[in-house]
């Protein structure tokens, strides 16, 4: 096999699991790098182009083996990793070493005013490490609410602090193409991009689409930040991370996530998917019965 080694990490995973499947329809090489390889190997299947190996941030002696032969990388933070300095920064300096030459971060949508979340604390490393690097801000994920908030969606809830806010949600299908571009196609080094669907919608709407398309009431209840962190903690979502989520939807509460660009479609050539696209996609997920929902 020829051509320059892909490393994904976040796979399987929102958008790892449709990157990987990008870039193998392109003819790339491609290394998953999973906490759990045999897990990533049952949903990704087998490929000439495709291998696995272990690699968890924290865990130093995963690092090298991980990275060594691995031309370009797609990093993710984990949900779970909050300190980024401690348990990501490492890893990335083994893959620099190791010779990555090209780095795409999936960061997030006004990371570069936001500068507590972690997010920004990677984008601010990858500037000053020397590296080519491609930052993907992403607005907020159209499938998080499939999946991170699936119960409270099969009991007829959009239930995220966000008040009237508008967010320019996005199809993780669309930034699993984007990054496979970025990652395989010159001209892309240094840049920032931006990431959206076609328009912002708030949460009420998001509820409506999400009724229109099941044929089921879905009200948006709008809990208050600490109702919310409350009810994510007796979930068992972990404080960091329920911490990571608290800040995100605080910029849509604080009209912080309503922009919309064209970065997505000018990059795909295409017009990005629209929620009511998804909607209909998901629906058939939400209107399962399951005992526990």
């Amino acid at each position: 096999m020829s051509g320059p080694l892909i490393g994904v990490t976040g796979a399987p995973g929102n958008v790892g699991t449709p990157l990987v499947r990008a870039l193998l329809s392109r003819g790339a090489r491609v290394r998953v790098l999973a906490r759990r390889p045999e897990e990533a190997r049952r949903v990704l299947g087998e490929a000439p182009e495709l291998e696995y190996r272990p690699l968890e941030f924290g865990d130093r002696r995963t690092y090298v083996g991980a990275m060594q032969g691995v031309d370009r990388l797609f990093v993710v933070r984990p949900p779970q990793v909050s300190q980024v300095g401690r348990d990501m920064v490492p890893a990335l300096d083994v893959a620099l070493g190791a010779g990555v030459r090209h780095m795409a971060l999936l960061s997030l949508q006004g990371a570069e005013k936001i500068t507590f979340v972690p997010h920004a604390q990677l984008e601010h490393y990858l500037r000053a490490s020397g590296a080519a690097y491609t930052l993907l801000r992403p607005s907020f994920f159209m499938q998080n609410l499939t999946t991170t908030h699936l119960p409270e969606l099969r009991r007829g809830e959009v239930y995220v602090p966000a008040g009237r806010g508008r967010t320019s949600f996005i199809d993780v299908r669309d930034i699993a193409e984007v990054a496979a571009l970025v990652l395989t196609e010159p001209g892309h080094a240094g840049q920032a991009y931006e990431l959206t669907g076609p328009g912002a919608l708030t949460y009420t709407e998001v509820a409506q689409k999400f009724s229109a398309a099941t044929g089921r009431p879905v009200r948006y209840t709008d809990p208050s930040p600490l109702a919310f962190f409350r009810h994510m903690r007796a979930r068992g979502v972990p404080t960091a991370q329920v911490m990571v989520m608290e800040a995100i939807y605080a910029t849509a509460r604080f009209g912080l996530a309503a922009r919309v660009t064209p970065d997505t479609a000018r990059l795909l050539g295409r017009a990005p998917r629209s929620f009511d696209d998804f909607a209909r996609d998901v629906a058939p997920l939400l209107t399962q019965e399951t005992s526990h929902a």
